[in-house]
């Protein structure tokens, strides 16, 4: 309903259009009882059930689909309706502007009942065999004066095909960038933790079931929500929280972590797979067992506004997939900006020695 009241709204002050411009209007509807004017009216209002005919059923029914024939005799169709139903349904004044004198004897034109007074055969007949005649110009001029709002119709329903269509392909080819960006990031991801996992059983560790069964949790909610374009926020919390986790078991003390979420995440929906890279930087370039590291995450929802923060020193300058993380970040990014566009701002500072991810993304 919401989407037909602007077309109501809009075809109401299109039909007020020919009433306030006829020369007839004198503020009331008696306007509608002069037959110039329904023949005016009735042209209008064909002119936009053919915008709306041409827009929604012919252009992608027949134009889409190349039927070029069956397009053209539609339209050829609708343009002859334009042009003789106005006269069919309100016809033209049979009689000229100067009538036939008919005679009538005095007899005839006094009635003892007081009715209106009978003409003679003679004058029936005379009146009866009286044709009028018809300007030979009048059908061109129908057919002019129905041509420019024809054709004004047709190539606005056209244009804004046109631009409908330009719409609708540029959604479709932004959904199939999103969706190889994503098909990109996840086997990304997948692979580094599968090496995590890898490292713990070398090691004989103790956390190596608890690893397996966060990485069953991580590997199932790929699978389930990887082909959704939203999901909960408090989702991928979980999902941000069972890859820590993960990525955890491979430290040690040397390590400072810090996790704060802060704020009520319920009805809140994100893109699934936008924040994990981040925290997946930062244990890549912050954390080396030789050294003192430090690296925290903060999410902060408030006024469905989400404030994700990543900080970590770079402590860890060999990185053998390097070129695999700056592949992972460029994708997020492209992916962060197709999706929220101005909804989203990111600010990303590092100066050699530290490096700070800043994200806030509008999430109503």
């Amino acid at each position: 309903m919401k989407k037909l009241l602007p077309h109501i709204i809009l075809i109401l002050l299109l039909l007020t259009i020919p009433i306030v411009s006829s020369p007839d209007f004198d503020g009331t509807l008696s306007v509608f009882r002069v037959p110039p004017f329904q023949r005016e009216f009735i042209r209008f209002v064909l002119v936009i059930i053919f915008f709306y005919l041409n827009l929604k059923i012919f252009l992608p029914k027949f134009y889409r689909r190349k039927k070029y024939v069956l397009f053209t005799l539609f339209v050829l169709f609708c343009f002859g309706g334009m042009v003789f139903l106005p006269t069919y349904i309100s016809p033209e004044n049979l009689f000229p502007e100067e009538y036939p004198k008919i005679q009538m004897s005095p007899s005839e034109m006094s009635d003892p009942n007081g009715s209106f007074p009978k003409p003679s055969m003679e004058g029936r007949a005379r009146f009866r065999n009286f044709a009028p005649k018809r300007n030979d110009g009048s059908y061109h001029q129908m057919i002019f004066t129905s041509l420019l709002p024809f054709l004004f119709s047709f190539l606005s329903s056209f244009f804004i095909y046109r631009s409908n269509e330009k719409k609708e392909l540029e959604k479709l080819k932004a959904k199939a960038e999103l969706l190889n960006l994503k098909y990109q990031l996840q086997p990304h991801f997948l692979f580094n933790i599968l090496n995590s996992i890898y490292s713990l059983a070398l090691l004989k560790s103790d956390d190596t079931p608890d690893g397996i069964l966060k990485l069953s949790n991580v590997m199932r909610y790929v699978v389930q929500e990887s082909s959704k374009d939203f999901v909960e926020l408090s989702q991928e919390i979980d999902y941000i929280k069972d890859y820590i986790s993960l990525q955890l078991i491979r430290t040690d003390s040397s390590l400072d972590f810090s996790y704060t979420e802060i704020g009520e995440m319920k009805g809140l929906k994100i893109a699934p797979f936008i924040l994990v890279n981040f925290i997946e930087n930062a244990f890549k370039y912050g954390f080396n067992a030789e050294k003192n590291s430090k690296i925290s995450v903060k999410a902060v929802v408030q006024e469905g506004i989400l404030n994700f923060n990543v900080f970590n020193n770079i402590v860890n300058e060999n990185i053998t997939d390097e070129s695999s993380l700056k592949v992972g970040l460029k994708n997020t990014i492209e992916h962060l900006q197709q999706i929220y566009g101005e909804k989203q701002n990111l600010v990303i500072t590092s100066n050699g020695k530290t490096y700070d991810v800043d994200l806030k993304i509008n999430l109503i």
